[in-house]
């Protein structure tokens, strides 16, 4: 094994800071611990763009890394929030990588 797979490394730095502004961002937005049928759009629009970056080949896979942390946007958010918008990147990413797998 001569190749350290460094883009793990990169890509759960990049889960956990994207947590971090996401908690940051849904403290800053919510002042009530928990509401539902609340969706913020702010994180299903990460959501969704970080699905959809995992699935583009970029040089040195630079895809995983920003996608972990647009993806850690959603899944940082304080308990009841982002659930929805987690799940929905999530699935995006999941289906995509099932299509570009069979291709």
């Amino acid at each position: 094994m001569n190749e350290v797979p460094y883009n793990i490394l990169y890509s759960t730095i990049c889960l956990v800071i994207g947590g971090f502004l996401g908690l940051s961002y849904s403290y800053k937005k919510y002042h009530m611990p928990y509401v539902e049928k609340v969706r913020d759009k702010y994180a299903l629009i990460c959501s969704i763009i970080g699905g959809l970056i995992f699935l583009i080949d970029l040089p040195y896979h630079l895809n995983y890394p920003i996608a972990c942390l647009l993806i850690g946007v959603p899944f940082g958010m304080r308990p009841g929030y982002g659930n929805v918008e987690l799940y929905i990147g999530l699935i995006i990413a999941f289906v995509g990588y099932l299509i570009k797998a069979n291709l």
